[in-house]
């Protein structure tokens, strides 16, 4: 009887030793796919967090079926301060969101994982090293009152290195496929002028606003709502919308309005995201001293209150206008046509006749002081994209002023010049368009729209950020160290290890 006692004994201990076994492996595959599903779900959607640290506070014994909390770190991450890398498209606009992912049940249904830390070590350049430690809980007992039957801690060590969008990991950056934005400025006062789209239905808004020397970045994070905030910088407006215009903004977008109709109801509209960052702009386009007449230099011509029009001359060379300097260039079956300008001073119903043809291009090179626009000064024809006439400002060029009511399909690239765009009270009246509007991309050292001026409006046109990149080489990212259109990835495991831990 005492030999089967013990030979009982003995066979319950090693059955029991058996299941716990068992019971720790299940745990330890718990938490190695659950920390496999974390860097994935961080790869996928919130690569931004991979050089952030989540310190959960939360781990003591008697919260391990806690959801985890790391409120410096991921829980609360400000995607408008984020440096050097931006988000790329796919990525989630809100990084608060991972944390519904640190505590779920594993991919095999066995248990459940909980993130119990993760730390990186390295720089934002260059990459570094992260420690992540994912904890696998095998649970038994009723649905409504579960325990821990077993429990393991992986620790695991990553690589984290910084990379292109949509390109593999180490390949080198290239030039990107558009200009990023449909305003870039070193100073922006919108006051109640608009940017938006010029298709109301567009899906990506290229409307984007970016202001160099702004300070405070847009505030919230760039999504649907921020089109009804307000955007101060430096103790300044760079919007002027009220609560009562933020609140009026809001209840026209649940009920569905376009972006063009709230634009006509006296709010200062951004449709596209806001971003204060540092973007280099080159120096504009500057006229080719080789384009000549007769072997002489060609003169900057000035305008006041002309009828001129400008088009392309049937051969290659200066044209034999004697009231313009103009040059056409022949690319195949592409035309471009180069003008030198001084100033351009209109105030009444004289009209600036632009005529570039299927295809093809008229470019202005402004080397006077001005240009002063009061009224409906250009005529171009409705079929023209805003990419066949482009107007450089060279560092002479002060200021642009365009006021009262009238439309220009351009794209104006003036890095050294102040825009002042002043429109009138009334977009639409008794169904006539009264507005003031750029159909195009600005690229200017100042924007400055008049207090008043609720219809003077920037419409981006579909695709323009490709379009100018295409017809005029001004693309976002030009250099393979740019920080433009970058993100992080983990690739692969370094070691790792289990960890021990109160039961």
């Amino acid at each position: 009887m005492i030999g089967a006692i013990i030979l009982s004994m003995r066979g319950f201990s090693s059955l029991t030793g058996s299941i716990r076994q068992g019971q720790r492996s299940q745990a330890e595959e718990i938490a190695e796919s659950g920390a496999n599903a974390i860097i994935q779900e961080l790869n996928q959607n919130f690569p931004y967090l991979l050089v952030e640290n989540c310190e959960v506070t939360n781990n003591s014994t008697s919260e391990q079926m806690n959801p985890p909390e790391c409120d410096a770190g991921w829980g609360s991450y400000d995607l408008n301060n984020m440096y050097p890398s931006t988000v790329c498209s796919q990525r989630s606009q809100y990084p608060e969101e991972i944390m519904d992912d640190l505590y779920l049940p594993s991919p095999e249904g066995k248990g459940f994982y909980r993130l119990r830390s993760y730390e990186f070590f390295g720089d934002q350049i260059q990459g570094g090293t992260a420690v992540i430690e994912v904890q696998g809980q095998l649970r038994h007992g009723p649905a409504d009152n579960p325990k821990i039957a077993s429990s393991a801690v992986l620790r695991k060590e990553i690589t984290i290195v910084p990379k292109c969008c949509d390109k593999a990991p180490y390949t080198t950056c290239t030039k990107s496929t558009g200009w990023k934005y449909g305003l870039t400025a070193d100073y922006i006062s919108l006051n109640r002028g608009d940017v938006i789209d010029l298709d109301p239905n567009v899906d990506i808004s290229g409307a984007i606003v970016n202001c160099n020397n702004c300070t405070d970045p847009p505030q919230p994070s760039p999504n649907i709502e921020a089109k009804c905030k307000q955007w101060d910088s430096d103790d300044s407006s760079i919007q002027n919308m009220t609560d009562i215009s933020e609140s009026k903004c809001q209840e026209l977008l649940d009920d569905n309005y376009t972006d063009q109709e709230i634009a006509e109801m006296d709010i200062g509209l951004i449709s596209g995201k806001r971003s204060n960052d540092q973007v280099e702009i080159p120096d504009a386009p500057t006229w080719n001293p080789a384009w000549k007449k007769n072997g002489q230099e060609m003169p900057a011509k000035s305008y006041v209150n002309q009828n001129v029009t400008f088009t392309h001359h049937t051969q290659e060379g200066a044209h034999p206008d004697t009231d313009k300097s103009c040059y056409t260039e022949i690319m195949g079956t592409k035309k471009i046509t180069h003008c030198r300008i001084g100033n351009l001073t209109y105030s009444d119903y004289s009209k600036l006749t632009i005529k570039p043809g299927e295809n093809g291009e008229i470019r202005f090179y402004v080397e006077g002081k001005k240009i002063a626009l009061s009224g409906k000064q250009f005529i171009i024809p409705d079929d023209v994209g805003f990419e066949q006439f482009a107007i450089f400002g060279s560092k002479s060029l002060e200021k642009f002023s365009f006021s009262g009511e009238g439309k220009v399909r351009a794209l104006l690239y003036m890095p050294q010049t102040l825009v002042a765009f002043s429109g009138g009270r009334f977009c639409d009246y008794n169904g006539v368009d009264y507005s003031l509007a750029l159909e195009g991309i600005a690229i200017v050292k100042e924007w400055q729209n008049s207090t008043y001026a609720d219809c003077a409006q920037i419409r981006v046109p579909t695709d323009a950020g490709t379009k100018v990149c295409e017809s005029y080489g001004l693309c976002s990212t030009t250099a393979s160290n740019s920080n433009q259109d970058m993100e992080y990835v983990a690739i692969g495991t370094n070691r790792w290890d289990f960890v021990q831990m109160d039961r």
